[in-house]
């Protein structure tokens, strides 16, 4: 089954999580912190997701004035 790519598609503050977890990012990450993950999933202007199947497997999140500047602030991949 081939990878599907989302735009902006919903995801819980706990895929999210899940995601940094089996990535490096985890490490470098408050992922302990409830409240500081939902904010960073629900705060982002931009989150590009991959999957396979049901399950997400990458994630972009960046904050952008959709105009000229756009911050890659994670890129985590399983």
């Amino acid at each position: 089954m081939p990878i599907t790519y989302k735009i902006n598609a919903p995801i819980t503050a706990d895929q999210f999580v899940s995601i940094l977890r089996a990535s490096t990012l985890g490490n470098r990450r408050p992922i302990d912190n409830t409240v500081c993950t939902v904010g960073m999933v629900k705060n982002s202007s931009l989150i590009v997701t991959a999957w396979d199947n049901s399950s997400l497997v990458g994630i972009a999140r960046s904050l952008t004035d959709f105009h000229y500047a756009c911050y890659l602030s994670d890129l985590a991949v399983h």
